[in-house]
């Protein structure tokens, strides 16, 4: 994954990432993705910031932060965000491959709700 701001910056999505976000935030990882909107802009930006950090080792918080600030409004923030979360499930998918994989999951889900009546 990628993002841009004064140029684009890669993102890791791996496991590793996973455990800097929960060190970062303080949260595990699946209740920081029922919760997305209840952390504020600062703890966002440090979850994105742990899979940058990991990709561009030489890149500190307040430059990452100072880049954003510059070029990041807050719906470009939760675009980014919403593909990381994404990334980070299925890292290495296409977007189309990941919705295709969303799909199968909710049809399952469905399936087994349906057997239980």
């Amino acid at each position: 994954m990628y993002i841009k701001l004064d140029r684009e910056y890669e993102v890791k999505c791996n496991l590793g990432t996973i455990r800097e976000i929960e060190k970062s935030i303080g949260q595990g990882f699946y209740g920081i993705m029922q919760n997305i909107s209840a952390l504020t802009t600062d703890q966002q930006l440090k979850m994105l910031f742990a899979g940058v950090k990991r990709a561009n080792p030489a890149m500190s918080f307040e430059e990452f932060y100072n880049l954003c600030e510059d070029h990041l409004g807050m719906g470009d923030l939760m675009e980014y965000l919403e593909k990381y979360l994404y990334a980070l499930q299925y890292p290495g998918l296409s977007e189309e491959e990941v919705q295709q994989k969303i799909e199968k999951k909710l049809q399952r889900s469905r399936e087994l709700q349906a057997n239980k009546v």
